[in-house]
């Protein structure tokens, strides 16, 4: 079976999700990546990619710009390669998508992420934001099967006008082969509490350096912080005066790995902006793969990605109980510590490995090209599904 996987851009690093059960499944379907304009340093990636936007020798900047002009050759792209399963990634950029799965009249599969569905409950008050909600609603109407990365999302794909009768929740999954326990994890001579993820008022990171300032009052650890974004000069501010504050900038799937190894809790301190609340948040099940217990917030689908045994939820906002939870874990004796690594461990890999995503992800592809009644192209309305 052919599976054209298509998305407006690639980059790789960051974007792994777009192409990770491709790289899994990569013996058991042939695949392709469409896309219009990629950036693919990963040497470790499999997956062929076709990009239309020329130009190569540009920045990718200047190359994301002329994505409009080339969609019609990413739709002829797509039908000369004959696939028997379209699968997007995003309901907006998604023309090209339906249009191709229209013309060969083969299914159309779609994962929403957050964006694509906050987007069209948002008010369109721009030319981009009305051609955003016109793709998402052309993929609404088209779309064969509809993936939802996290129950949070799905309710709200339903509320963007997504029929809950091909809507279906398909967690992503993390690869459970990279990322795992260190074989000889030794205790820090001083504890690691770590963040990883965009600097931004969304994921919350001011609320996790107000929490752990408040811990770092009577214990003493490191507080890592692994990424990049718009806040980085305030914390290299606040971390100047506060020397158990590293910033070490953005790393790749190696150092995020070798950091969640080493860290005795990882904290998701996401919040709600603009209505708008996290869709799943990965880096969670990642150090949770690894052996490190997390402290996240109640914040839209994060909450799903938190082992109900050895994690902790708390308010969004919340610095004090994101203070407590933080304490708890570092204070905790050695067999409770161990305890909640095994069972963190134990979650990811029984319920939201990349894996078991894979098994869901062929089940998928296998019920929609066997129902021959539903096409995009052929406009009928299929039958309910399971999943949702």
């Amino acid at each position: 079976m052919r599976i054209a996987l298509t998305k407006s851009t690639l980059l790789v690093p960051p974007t792994y999700f777009a192409v990770a059960h491709a790289e899994r499944m990569r013996d058991a379907y042939d695949w392709r990546m469409f896309t219009l304009a990629a950036e693919v340093t990963d040497p470790g990636m499999h997956v062929p990619v076709t990009e239309l936007v020329p130009f190569h020798d540009r920045p990718f900047a200047q190359r994301e710009r002329l994505i409009p002009l080339f969609m019609p050759a990413m739709v002829r792209a797509v039908v000369a390669w004959q696939p028997d399963v379209v699968h997007q990634h995003f309901a907006t950029w998604s023309a090209p998508a339906v249009r191709a799965a229209r013309r060969l009249d083969v299914p159309l599969v779609t994962t929403l992420h957050g964006a694509d569905v906050f987007a069209r409950l948002g008010t369109a008050t721009s030319a981009m934001a009305r051609w955003h909600d016109r793709n998402v609603d052309l993929v609404a109407r088209a779309g064969t099967r509809t993936l939802a990365v996290s129950r949070y999302l799905a309710d709200n794909a339903v509320r963007a006008g997504f029929d809950p009768a091909r809507l279906q929740i398909h967690y992503q999954g993390v690869d459970t082969d990279l990322f795992t326990p260190a074989p000889d994890r030794a205790e820090n001579e001083r504890p690691i509490v770590l963040f990883t993820g965009a600097l931004n008022e969304q994921k919350g990171i001011r609320d996790a350096v107000a929490a752990s300032i408040r811990v770092a009052r009577d214990h003493a650890h490191d507080f890592v912080v692994v990424g990049q974004g718009p806040l980085r000069a305030e914390l290299e501010r606040v971390a100047a005066e506060h020397p158990h504050i590293r910033l070490t900038g953005p790393t790749d799937r190696a150092g995020v790995r070798a950091w969640m190894q080493r860290a005795d809790v990882q904290v998701v301190p996401s919040r709600t902006i603009d209505g708008r609340g996290e869709s799943a948040g990965l880096v969670g099940l990642e150090a949770q793969a690894c052996g490190t217990p997390v402290v996240a917030t109640r914040c839209g689908g994060v909450p799903e990605m938190v082992d109900p045994q050895g994690g902790q939820l708390v308010d969004e906002g919340a610095v004090d109980q994101i203070a407590d939870a933080i304490t708890r874990v570092l204070i905790d004796p050695a067999g409770d510590r161990d305890e909640r690594r095994r069972s963190a461990v134990d979650f990811v890999r029984r319920e939201r490995s990349l894996a078991h995503s894979c098994e869901e992800l062929g089940q998928i592809y296998r019920e929609v090209t066997a129902a021959p009644a539903w096409s995009p192209a052929r406009g009928s309305r299929p039958a309910p599904t399971a999943g949702a």
